[in-house]
C-alpha cells in the first residue's frame, strides 16, 4: 500500500522482502500466515507483461491470484491490474507447483 507524505511523495507502507529461490518459494508458502502474501512476477500468456501472481493463505487453504502487471508512469514501477483469476489449493507443494508453473524465470517474489 502506498502513501503520500507531505511533500508529495510516495512513503511504502509495507516492506517487501525479497524471497531468493525456488526453494526458499516453497518454505514462504509453508510458513504464510493470514496476514502475509506472497507477489511473484509471471509468465502467464493472456496477462499484460506475463502478468503478477499472488499467493495468501486464509482458513486452511491457499488461495492463488493472477492479475495483468501494467506500468504505472506516475509510480515509476510495474502495478497490479484487472484480468483476475483465482485458483484455490489444499497445500503448500500443489500452491508452489503451480506457482513455479507459471512464473518467470528466474524467479523473482517477495514476502509482504
Amino acid at each position: 500500500m502506498a502513501r503520500h507524505s507531505k511533500s508529495g511523495r510516495i512513503i511504502e507502507a509495507y516492506a517487501e522482502r525479497p524471497i531468493g529461490s525456488r526453494r526458499d518459494l516453497l518454505d514462504f508458502i509453508e510458513a504464510l500466515d493470514e496476514d502475509e502474501g506472497i507477489r511473484i512476477e509471471g509468465n502467464v500468456e493472456n496477462h499484460s507483461n506475463g502478468g503478477f501472481i499472488f499467493v495468501g493463505y486464509f482458513r486452511g487453504s491457499y488461495c492463488v491470484s493472477i492479475c495483468d502487471r501494467i506500468w504505472s508512469q506516475k509510480l515509476r514501477k510495474h502495478v497490479a491490474g484487472g484480468n483476475d483469476e483465482w485458483y484455490y489449493f489444499d497445500t503448500a507443494k500443489e500452491t508452489w507447483a503451480f506457482c513455479i508453473k507459471e512464473a518467470k524465470h528466474p524467479i523473482r517474489a517477495w514476502l509482504y
